[in-house]
């Protein structure tokens, strides 16, 4: 209001009685805070900061939904699931390479060579697993 002519006195002061009066013949009581340049404006009155804090509730909104979501278990840290599956993992594993001997008394027809071609048959699907191939 200043830069618009509001009248200051020497010392930078502004007298109450003539700034009233300023106010009334310049500004128009039905004009709005969002009608003028965004510059002019508070942070909160301006277009922007609705936006943003649209956003923001958004976001909040969202961290509570995954924070509901982890309490009734419909997320669980990756850490847990990685640790289940190493679990399982290494359980496959060791059944996998038990096969054989359980294969030799089962069936006892198979000769030791049988019995250690599938050993290395079962070994090298474990490593080309573990690989990744």
């Amino acid at each position: 209001m200043i830069r618009d002519g509001l009248p200051v006195e020497p010392d930078g002061r502004i007298d109450v009685a003539r700034g009233k009066l300023w106010i009334q013949a310049n500004v128009d009581p039905k004009r709005s805070a969002a009608q003028s340049a965004q510059g002019e404006m508070p942070f909160a009155a301006a277009p922007d900061a609705s936006a943003e804090r649209m956003r923001l509730l958004r976001e909040q909104a969202d961290y509570a939904a995954l924070k509901n979501a982890e309490k009734r278990r419909e997320l669980v840290p990756s850490s847990e699931v990685e640790r289940v599956w190493e679990s399982e993992w290494r359980q496959l594993r060791s059944a996998v390479l038990a096969a054989p001997s359980r294969l030799r008394q089962l069936l006892p027809h198979l000769s030791a060579a049988d019995v250690s071609e599938i050993d290395a048959e079962l070994r090298r699907i474990l490593e080309e697993f573990g690989n990744g191939q």
